[in-house]
């Protein structure tokens, strides 16, 4: 705003000059020339220095309000000179103060209209009035009125057209934002569903090579019950990758599917003792009727959070099952994961404590869960341990 407001004042000396020179030359009135001349050189030497001041800093509103008021201050002393309220370029005061409620907030907005109608009440009483041209008063004030009018709309139209461009730029801008925050999320929701999917890979990998270790050491044929497991597991990397390809082909951002809460626990822990079937765990499902909302990579959060749960249990040879509860709390499905494991330790909260998978369970977990609009909060267990809490937002049922 501030470079137009330097070019129309630019455009307001030239224009001043030469009214000033016609008034004079032309229609031999009497005006004093000396202090309108002054004070318009006085404008001329300021706009340049704005414009030099300008190349070298930011310009806030603070500071376009204040060349506001230099001008409406500027226009009060040539209206002094010049008639005071009986000029016909008395409502130029209405320039600064459109400006003013386009470009600046309301406090200083109102400033400046006080300071103009306080201005234009000063003169009022206190001015030097035009001298008289006998018969043509009438015509030269509607001639000036006229060319007020041209100013004015030229003005305001110059200024309005740079508003509705400054204003289309910016929502176009804001539309190229919104764009690129979708893309974003949509590589951001991949990115997270593929680190997940590394990690819930890891367990059944890591089995079927302590199998493949156990054979090579024994002269003895795989058991029946080996060949199970080692089925399931290759299974559950098959799904694994199947999800995972499945979700990039729809273009990752997935439409979240209405579940109920008690069913998608159930689920969720099946599906790790599918991943985990020697980790002993107790299910306390007290979710009841209440409907959530699931993403792709919520269960992949839950599961890593129950591995990290196993995986501490067994880095102190706790003999204890995994304790997992969930129940409705007001709005949320507040699921619960404890251990007897070492406990909260130093590393921050989105790095993993386990020692045998890869230390991004927590990292991946507490995306997935934000994204899906949860809390994580991990607390010391009583007796030693900790626990998990997840509070997940619920709907209202289909």
């Amino acid at each position: 705003m501030l470079p137009l407001l330097v070019n129309l004042r630019y455009l307001a000396v030239i224009g001043q000059l030469m009214t000033i020179a016609f008034v004079r030359l032309k229609l031999g009135l009497g005006i004093p020339v000396l202090p309108l001349v002054s004070i318009t050189l006085a404008l001329l030497a300021f706009n340049v220095a704005t414009q030099l001041w300008h190349r070298q800093r930011p310009v806030g509103r603070r500071t376009l309000g204040l060349q506001l008021a230099v001008d409406v201050v500027a226009l009060t002393g040539l209206l002094y000179f010049s008639g005071g309220p009986g000029n016909p370029f008395v409502s130029l005061y209405l320039v600064p103060v459109a400006l003013s409620a386009i470009a600046l907030e309301v406090v200083p907005m109102v400033a400046l209209t006080v300071l103009a109608a306080g201005c234009y009440t000063v003169l009022l009483s206190h001015n030097i009035p035009l001298p008289h041209v006998h018969g043509r008063d009438f015509e030269l004030h509607m001639t000036g009125m006229w060319v007020n009018f041209l100013l004015s709309a030229t003005i305001m139209a110059a200024v309005l057209s740079r508003f509705i461009a400054t204003v289309k730029d910016q929502r176009n801008r804001l539309l190229l934002s919104r764009e690129r925050a979708v893309r974003d999320e949509s590589l951001l929701a991949l990115g997270s569903l593929a680190a997940g999917t590394a990690h819930e890979l890891n367990t059944p990998l890591t089995t079927l090579g302590l199998l493949a270790d156990d054979w090579c050491s024994s002269e003895d044929p795989p058991s029946r019950e080996d060949l199970a497991l080692m089925r399931a597991q290759v299974a559950q990397c098959r799904d694994h990758v199947r999800a995972l390809a499945d979700l990039a082909r729809r273009g990752a951002v997935d439409e979240p599917a209405s579940e109920p809460a008690h069913a998608f626990v159930q689920r969720c822990v099946e599906r790790w003792r599918l991943l985990r079937p020697s980790v002993e765990a107790v299910l306390e499902n007290a979710a009841g009727d209440a409907w959530l909302r699931v993403t792709p990579s919520l269960p992949q959060a839950l599961i890593n959070l129950m591995n990290n749960a196993a995986d501490a249990n067994a880095a102190t040879g706790s003999g204890e099952p995994v304790r997992i509860d969930a129940a409705v709390v007001g709005d949320w499905l507040v699921v619960g994961i404890a251990d007897r494991g070492p406990g909260i330790g130093k590393p921050g909260p989105l790095a993993s404590e386990s020692t045998v998978g890869l230390g991004m369970g927590l990292l991946v977990s507490q995306a997935g869960i934000e994204r899906h609009g949860g809390r994580v909060r991990h607390l010391t267990r009583d007796g030693g341990g900790s626990r998990v809490e997840i509070d997940l937002p619920l709907q209202e049922a289909p």
